[in-house]
């Protein structure tokens, strides 16, 4: 790698760049962007983040490939354009973690910058959680319950996901404890009400003994969500190790492994529900192209008034630091 420098310890970084229980491995910064693009083939610090959520894109495209052959996506059915959404936003969602982890070195406005965009692809995937698990995957009941505004609830937690760790994160230190608490509080309450859908479904099978293999892939990506994040919050292994987990085994890689693993199931589940055409057997509204639009003006417009907000004030502060 051309005009590679060497690693820096905790003591040699800016303080947003230091993570608890990380002693080695930093990039320095103040390089040019190539220096980081290319240290995605070096050893450092941040290099399982990167590739732990980068080759998931790849996969994703490869199931969007597979799906479409056999379902055969087409713009005439809402359904299937609802699923290649979901496809999409977690292709998204993987990238733009990706980008963060690995240009984010770079300074302290690039940090800011970049970990933004990685909340604005969680907050649009959730979304689309949301949306594909009630339209494809809800028992009726639930669906007429909650019609029509889910989808609108969905805009509004995904919103406010997004702002409110846009605020913690130009606001709070990174060890900060209120910055923890409104990461932890608002993903739980976004994912409570995105996958409420298939927590009712999967209670409505056992109740009703009509489980089978999709309602257990429902059942996995909830149960692999949720050891995802016991390693997010505890910050274990690494708290025991100090140093020794710099580079492979911080609880972070562990994270994104999980993550990536829940998504990845509740995509073939979604896929699944299609497939059969759960959608269609249940008696319910089916959406239209004119719904999904509407959905997605509101919550892009909404997502761009809060980016600017915070990118503004990102700029700022690292400007004063």
């Amino acid at each position: 790698m051309p005009n590679m420098k060497r690693s820096l310890t905790i003591d040699e970084v800016p303080d947003v760049h230091k993570e608890p229980y990380v002693l080695t491995g930093y990039r320095p910064p103040q390089q040019p962007w190539r220096f980081y693009l290319m240290s995605i083939f070096s050893q450092h610090n941040e290099t399982m983040n990167v590739w732990t959520h980068l080759l998931p894109c790849f996969y994703v495209l490869w199931l969007l490939k597979t799906y479409s052959d056999e379902a055969g996506f087409t713009t005439s059915d809402a359904s299937s354009m609802l699923l290649l959404l979901f496809g999409t936003s977690n292709f998204t969602f993987h990238f733009s973690s990706a980008f963060a982890h690995l240009l984010h070195s770079r300074s302290v406005a690039a940090y800011y910058v970049t970990f933004l965009f990685d909340y604005l692809g969680i907050a649009f995937h959730a979304f689309t959680i949301g949306i594909v698990q009630y339209f494809l995957g809800s028992e009726a009941s639930f669906f007429h319950a909650v019609h029509p505004w889910y989808p609108w609830a969905c805009v509004l937690f995904s919103c406010c996901y997004f702002a409110a760790n846009a605020y913690s994160h130009v606001t709070y230190r990174r060890c900060h404890s209120e910055r923890a608490l409104t990461q932890v509080v608002s993903f739980s309450m976004t994912y409570l009400w995105i996958t409420s859908p298939v927590i009712h479904r999967i209670y409505s099978d056992f109740c009703n003994g009509n489980v089978d293999d999709v309602t257990w892939m429902h059942v996995n990506h909830i149960l692999l969500m949720i050891i995802a994040g016991f390693f997010f919050g505890s910050e274990m292994p690494q708290r025991f190790f100090p140093g020794g987990c710099d580079v492979i085994g911080h609880g972070h890689h562990i994270f994104h492994v999980m993550i990536t693993a829940s998504v990845m199931v509740q995509l073939e589940a979604s896929f699944a529900d299609l497939q059969n055409r759960r959608h269609l057997d249940l008696v319910r509204i089916r959406p239209t192209d004119m719904s999904i639009t509407a959905y997605l003006v509101v919550l892009f417009t909404s997502y761009g008034y809060i980016t600017v907000i915070f990118v503004r004030k990102a700029l700022s502060k690292a400007n004063c630091s």
